[in-house]
């Protein structure tokens, strides 16, 4: 099916600056997250509270949910005590907004034994994510220290030379300060927000607005004329045309390859495979059979294709993958696990401002043998809100997904990133009916 779509609404450009002129590979840090803003703190809330910490567990009656307004800063605590499972929790929530959550920054949770009245831990959270806390242990007299970035453990074991019950009340500032030759804290605290992430935003709306007039089919792909194929064969799609995940990856790509050269992709060149880079001497046998290298090849060459638009030198097709990630290991051409891909999203985002991502979802597959296959592909885009907030964008075939769903359909599955640059003008082509 021919589209004829009209130029005038197919250049729609965002004028707005070129955030991804820098090296693909640049692994520089772009803005720190400065002193002038900290954590909120609670400590003051805590002190005011202190003599609870060492009331006998059984003698301690239920509270009532208390508000605090720290004098020094203006600031408000909300105070809980809770029971659960044989321990007791002291609940220090700072006001953010008019609301309070457990997990929101700089709240302490303080753990005891119901039975015995030990101190257990106390938990931190450094960022408004429930996965973005510290936990401080008794170790002697010394403090024990897990740090837990997105629910991945990156550092443990770090010992602060104070005792722990001296951290009941001093502020998070003091562990940071304890610290800070051996925790990585400008990193995980990164809050940056700028240029890059208003125009990631901008094309995120532009996607969205467009997604509704996408339609869904297997092995479907707009083609350099803007015509629905099918990838395999090359011949037109029947009534109205659609996309798969590898036409979906393609027509992101197309977006910001059309404004650089002047017209979109060719599907055989995407379509060519690397056997030099991947795979081994099994999975050769079943190239033509069950194709497993199929959308690491093709997400590599969209990232190649569009960088050399750009006028970068393109050497080899695994110059643009996401390899070296602090606190993550990489899996030559298999990538990170899934339950990792928020933490690589936000340590990518904080490094390389101003690109988006393909990727390629793989995983072991079918018997005799058994083989990994990279079996789908979805478009990511991280950025940080204005006030810092880490947040991304996941689409999955022609509908939006999230980073929960992930995991959830692809249990156990790996997922290996391109990493690709976004341009000031986004202009995909147009299905029909809105070319109109």
């Amino acid at each position: 099916m021919r589209i004829h779509c009209s130029f005038s609404i197919l250049l729609f450009c965002l004028t707005l600056p070129v955030f991804s002129q820098g090296a693909p590979q640049a692994q520089q840090i772009f803005s720190i997250p400065r002193a002038s803003v900290p954590i909120p703190e609670n400590d003051e809330a805590r002190r005011e509270l202190e003599e609870l910490f060492y009331v006998p567990s059984a003698a301690l009656l239920k509270t009532e949910d208390r508000i605090l307004r720290q004098k020094s800063a203006g600031t408000r605590v909300k105070f809980q005590i809770q029971r659960q499972g044989g321990h007791l929790y002291y609940l220090f929530q700072n006001e953010e907004g008019s609301s309070y959550s457990v997990a929101g920054v700089g709240n302490y949770i303080i753990k005891r034994d119901l039975e015995n009245g030990r101190f257990v831990q106390i938990k931190v959270f450094f960022r408004s994510r429930p996965g973005c806390f510290v936990r401080l242990f008794p170790e002697g007299n010394r403090t024990s220290m897990d740090v837990y970035l997105f629910g991945i453990a990156v550092d443990r074991g770090v010992l602060l030379p104070l005792d722990f019950q001296s951290f009941l009340t001093e502020p998070f500032a003091k562990v940071m300060t304890l610290t800070k030759a051996t925790v990585q804290w400008k990193r995980l605290l990164y809050r940056r927000g700028g240029g890059a992430d208003v125009l990631t935003t901008a094309h995120i709306s532009h996607i969205q607005r467009i997604l509704p007039s996408l339609s869904d089919r297997d092995d479907g792909v707009m083609d350099a004329d803007r015509k629905f194929v099918y990838i395999k064969t090359g011949l037109p799609q029947e009534e109205i045309g659609g996309l798969n995940c590898s036409g979906f990856a393609k027509w992101i790509s197309d977006g910001y390859y059309f404004p650089l050269a002047g017209r979109y992709l060719e599907i055989e060149a995407l379509k060519e495979k690397h056997l030099e880079y991947r795979g081994n001497r099994w999975s050769l046998r079943f190239e033509e059979e069950r194709d497993p290298y199929f959308g690491l090849d093709w997400s590599r060459n969209l990232a190649a294709a569009l960088w050399g638009a750009q006028g970068y030198p393109v050497e080899s097709p695994e110059d643009f993958d996401v390899r070296q990630v602090d606190y993550l290991g990489y899996r030559e051409d298999v990538g990170f696990p899934v339950e990792e891909l928020e933490l690589l999203l936000f340590l990518e985002a904080s490094v390389n401002p101003g690109h988006f991502y393909i990727g390629s979802l793989n995983r072991q597959y079918g018997g005799q043998p058994v083989l990994r296959q990279h079996f789908h592909l979805v478009v990511l885009f991280p950025h940080f809100t204005p006030s810092g907030t880490f947040r991304v964008a996941i689409f999955d075939r022609t509908e939006e997904s999230s980073l929960e769903r992930i995991p959830q359909r692809f249990p156990g599955a790996y997922i290996h990133l391109v990493r690709l640059p976004l341009g000031d003008s986004f202009v995909p082509p147009l299905p029909e009916k809105l070319s109109r």
